[in-house]
């Protein structure tokens, strides 16, 4: 009987030659979906199995792109797009040469509307992080054309082992301030956006860990941000910048974040002018 890996290599082998039926068979039963989780282990062992072929980019970026028509959400089949964004993170490790495609195939899929594909992105990314360090830093200046994409770059970014990596603040601190100038200058509309959402939570969460690894240049973003005058967004980077970590390690930072926004705290207005209730009427008879 032949092992699990030897069955993958086999069907892999395949695949790269253009047949893909006994790859996605095989990929399927072992996805654990439907189901809570997908075999994240497995789809992995398929992209370090396949990330240093020179055939692979194409195999990889045909999964990735693989429609809902296909492969619909929360099933089996989801998982074959999913091991397409995590092969080509390990493609653009191993081969320089299919770099750029390979980013371009985790763009796209940043904005996937099966959840599972999108959110493969930002540690898939991560990992191509953990291996080039601030030259992914420089790549990820093209997510920031979108909602879901910066937010999937801002991810990748909080990330411990791509962080551990970076020593790049001050392109950091630009991606941070693109990412705020994507959120301010969205229409109204966008409130009702998931794209829109998730930007704002990824900027949510990414403030404390940059700030805790890069220090100043991203209090200065903070800072910086005091300016805009949207209520939610500034109450959202002020309240991220003063977390509880930030300000045992960083008290004069955090103050200088604090006053910046307090400078541009609209004034409390007068409450002898605030609009006072009106006279009941109606109810009945006064007794």
């Amino acid at each position: 009987m032949l092992t699990p890996d030897k069955t993958m290599n086999d069907a892999l082998a395949r695949a790269l030659g253009g047949q893909t039926d006994s790859l996605y068979a095989f990929l399927c039963r072992g996805s654990g979906l439907p189901g809570v989780r997908a075999n994240v282990a497995l789809a992995q062992s398929f992209a370090e199995a396949c990330a240093s072929d020179a055939r692979a980019p194409k195999l990889a970026a045909a999964m990735a792109r693989l429609d809902a028509d296909f492969a619909p959400g929360d099933t089996a089949l989801e998982f074959l797009p999913v091991c397409g964004v995590m092969a080509a993170a390990a493609i653009a490790i191993k081969q320089p040469g299919a770099r750029a495609a390979m980013l371009g195939v985790l763009h796209d899929a940043s904005e996937d509307l099966r959840f599972r594909v999108r959110d493969a992105v930002a540690p898939a990314l991560a990992k191509v992080g953990e291996q080039l360090g601030d030259e992914l830093v420089t790549e990820l200046d093209s997510f920031m054309d979108g909602y879901f994409h910066a937010a999937a770059a801002l991810r990748s970014l909080a990330h411990r082992e791509l962080l551990a990596r970076v020593g790049a603040a001050e392109s950091v601190a630009g991606l941070l301030t693109k990412a705020l100038d994507l959120a301010a200058g969205a229409p109204r509309a966008a409130a009702r956006y998931p794209g829109y959402k998730a930007l704002l939570e990824a900027i949510a969460a990414a403030i404390e860990p940059l700030a805790l690894k890069l220090g100043p240049p991203i209090f200065d973003v903070a800072a910086a941000f005091a300016k805009n005058k949207d209520p939610h967004l500034r109450d959202l980077v002020r309240t991220a910048a003063s977390a509880k970590k930030l300000n045992a390690r960083f008290p004069e930072e955090v103050r200088r974040v604090e006053q910046a926004f307090g400078a541009t705290d609209k004034p409390l207005r007068d409450p002898r002018s605030a609009p006072r209730p009106s006279r009941k009427r109606g109810g009945g008879r006064r007794r």
